[in-house]
């Protein structure tokens, strides 16, 4: 009996002796999901920090092929076809890999997504693989990031930076066809009454991508008619006005704006002071319209 209990401690001191301390990471896990376009997508990475360590070309060798973050491999997940670095990629998971060099980085989608690291990694189930330049930095940048920057209708571009190295690739999907198609049916070929709102936000589209500017104008005109309350659409429709150079049709639009915002009981959230600016600038143009 005795030599079963002394077995049974032993077992128990020895579980004890290799149960695990729960501790923070030192490259913590990062799930971001980001709006692109209409459409939506999710990075999975783990965030590495320099601590003081040479990463590239030292720690993470140049030529060799990066799991793109730490610990299992960095992950993006598209909810609809997209452009990668102007590669077609289907809607799906991809594993997102690089060979960091001095001058330029390789940049891989790959299907396989569920390696830890690199570790087995097969460039024959590439899904998209090109090259980038490399941007220096002038000051450390001390945690790994991968983020999208540089918003538009379409997408933005995907930055990777660590240490003083940064990368950035365009990322895009085809919003426009779908808004533009959206337009016709509910503005240009309406057979019903169109609301102030639909003419307002079918303007604001074409007029943030500067086309058809006259066709925006036109409806964004229509939309503060209809609504003439909605002193936020007189603040667009002078900021147009003034792009188009009509500058006494922007004046006035910008003043009600102004008005709007300033008599507001919600508040005018920004566009008191966004209407100001533009005034100025309005009769900075005015005066060299007289010069």
């Amino acid at each position: 009996m005795r030599t079963l209990i002394a077995a049974l401690s032993l077992i128990t001191l020895a579980s004890s002796a290799d149960a695990q301390i729960k501790k923070p990471p030192l490259s913590p896990r990062s799930v971001v999901t980001q709006q692109i376009g209409l459409g939506e997508m999710t990075i999975d990475y783990g965030r590495p920090s320099v601590r003081g360590r040479r990463i590239f070309g030292e720690l993470e060798v140049f030529g060799a092929v990066w799991r793109t973050g730490a610990n299992a491999c960095t992950t993006i997940t598209f909810g609809e076809d997209a452009e990668v670095g102007g590669q077609q990629v289907k809607a799906g998971k991809y594993g997102l890999y690089t060979i960091p060099r001095a001058d330029e980085w390789t940049i891989i989608l790959s299907s396989q997504n569920d390696l830890w690291g690199a570790g087995g990694y097969d460039p024959a189930r590439d899904v998209a693989r090109f090259d980038v330049e490399v941007e220096a930095l002038g000051t450390v940048h001390e945690t790994l990031s991968i983020e999208m920057q540089g918003f538009h209708a379409n997408g933005a571009d995907m930055t990777i930076a660590w240490e003083r190295t940064r990368v950035r690739f365009p990322v895009r999907v085809d919003s426009d066809t779908r808004v533009l198609q959206e337009i016709d049916e509910k503005v240009r070929k309406a057979k019903g009454e169109v609301s102030p709102r639909t003419y307002f936000d079918a303007g604001m589209y074409l007029y943030e991508k500067r086309e058809n500017l006259d066709e925006a104008e036109a409806w964004i005109d229509r939309a503060v008619e209809l609504r003439p309350s909605a002193w936020w659409q007189a603040y667009y429709k002078a900021e147009l006005a003034h792009h188009l150079g009509k500058h006494e049709k922007a004046m006035a639009a910008a003043r009600a704006a102004l008005e709007g915002a300033e008599a507001s009981p919600q508040g005018d959230f920004g566009y008191a002071a966004r209407a100001r600016v533009l005034i100025a600038r309005i009769a900075e143009g005015m005066s060299g319209d007289d010069r």
